[in-house]
């Protein structure tokens, strides 16, 4: 099996790691899929289908039954970012891998204001929902994993379990974007997502309605007054959050692909703030998607940290 791996540590208010910070990545064009398509690529064991998110369709893939494990993409990216997760953990749970909004046949709002961290949260609420499940094992890479860490502080009652690859916890990364001048380097693509003019790619207002901005020096940062972070996630969210303190009460685990460039060491540091339960992975071969680059690594890795089923 190809990836060398650190040891992995689980935490209990000890060190911990993650970060990310590469919310956004690729310079590839995102797939849209479709039933068809869908099932042509991934075989006909995988249904798809459509729920109802926050006035937003949100167009799915599907494999097998059992506990629900929710997997959200980034950008720009799919659902068939998790092709072997759906494989593997569709044998003995009911594997979920959404559009998220902005990404066909998933429905793509022009207003920036629909992609705000209050739609997304209420998206999560609604897959939730439409499976008819009251909690989840949820896991997301990217910008998905920077919902799900979101998502996983609010709604603790939700989430049995958290699985985060190379996506960056917000308070971390707030910090790093102010005051860390390689991090400040490696972000600067995230300027072009918020200067562009239109038309751009549906999946840029994600980063236009985010309130962490990536200043143009570590001078800038400096001066930035920080966002209230709180303020701008929860405002006006269907469902009132346990907490806005952003700290993850539920176990956690991080898969890191070392070799990210976009997502730099320091992003590691002070994260035992912010989770309290933590295992972390660290693939020193691997870049921002190990999920593709190590799939059986990191299906292995998922299959230590979970329960076994029922």
């Amino acid at each position: 099996m190809a990836g060398s791996v650190t040891a992995t540590h689980e935490v209990q208010r000890r060190r911990l790691l993650i970060a990310g910070a590469r919310l956004g990545l690729a310079t590839i064009a995102a797939p849209s899929i479709g039933a068809a398509f869908a099932q042509a690529t991934l075989g006909p064991s995988i249904e798809s289908g459509y729920a109802a998110g926050d006035a937003a369709r949100l167009f799915y893939v599907r494999a097998g039954e059992g506990p629900l494990m929710l997997f959200l993409h980034g950008h720009p990216d799919s659902a068939l970012l998790y092709l072997s997760q759906l494989s593997e953990f569709g044998r003995d749970h009911l594997a979920v891998a959404p559009n998220l909004r902005g990404y066909p046949p998933s429905d793509a709002h022009e207003a920036v204001e629909a992609y705000a961290m209050p739609r997304l949260l209420s998206d999560v609420h609604a897959l939730l929902d439409h499976f008819g499940r009251e909690r989840c094992t949820l896991v997301g890479n990217d910008w998905g994993g920077y919902v799900a860490w979101v998502f996983a502080s609010a709604y603790p009652d939700r989430v049995e379990r958290l699985i985060v690859l190379n996506a960056p916890h917000p308070a971390i990364h707030l910090r790093e974007v102010s005051t860390n001048p390689a991090q400040i380097e490696a972000s600067q693509y995230e300027r072009e997502y918020n200067t562009a003019a239109k038309p751009y790619p549906a999946w840029y207002n994600y980063y236009r309605a985010d309130p962490i901005k990536v200043p143009a020096s570590r001078e800038e940062g400096v001066a930035m007054k920080p966002p209230d972070l709180a303020a701008n996630f929860f405002s006006g969210v269907g469902k009132p959050p346990a907490t806005t303190s952003l700290r993850v009460n539920v176990p956690t685990l991080v898969i890191w692909g070392m070799r990210d460039p976009h997502l730099l060491p320091r992003q590691l540091d002070g994260l035992d703030a912010y989770a309290r339960v933590l295992t972390v992975v660290r693939i020193e071969d691997a870049g921002h998607a190990p999920m593709r680059s190590h799939p059986q690594l990191v299906n292995q890795t998922i299959r230590a940290f979970m329960p076994r089923p029922k």
